[in-house]
């Protein structure tokens, strides 16, 4: 540890060089489904503005909007099929989850039979965890100081 002096006092100076702070694995430990549902969730209502009971209407004007919205967070994931885990595109699966809640009009409603935005949110989630094996993708960076030291 250096000493740095101020003329007023000597404080320690950290080397910071030395050690890989970063020796953790991946510490979140929400299971692949909430993240799947709360990601798309909010990325929904960045996108829209929208709040969780507001209605959900089922046209084809929101059918491409939901999709355009929905498609910056479904890239955070990769998608394989269950049967024989061929990988699936993440526009792929989306355009399939939301084929499925629109073309099932009781899916994605609340108790008293509406659409509202958190209902259909959830039902697009639960329908692409429960069809395809869904992973997060790592995009964190691998190790940043061995490749700066080997000089990349």
């Amino acid at each position: 540890m250096l000493t740095i002096s101020t003329g007023e006092a000597q404080r320690p100076l950290k080397l910071r060089d030395g050690i890989d702070r970063r020796i953790h694995d991946d510490r979140r430990r929400s299971s692949i489904s909430m993240r799947v549902r709360i990601g798309l969730w909010y990325q929904y209502h960045r996108a829209t503005r929208a709040g969780e009971f507001d209605p959900f209407p089922r046209n084809q004007y929101r059918r491409s909007k939901i999709e355009e919205a929905l498609l910056p967070e479904i890239y955070k994931y990769e998608f394989r099929e269950r049967e024989n885990q061929l990988p699936v595109s993440a526009s792929g699966a989306l355009s399939s989850a939301v084929d499925f809640v629109w073309s099932h009009p009781e899916v994605g409603c609340n108790a008293t039979g509406e659409s509202t935005a958190v209902y259909a949110i959830n039902a697009i989630s639960e329908y692409l965890v429960g069809t395809f094996h869904v992973v997060a993708v790592d995009r964190r960076r691998a190790d940043r100081r061995a490749a700066k030291a080997c000089g990349a």
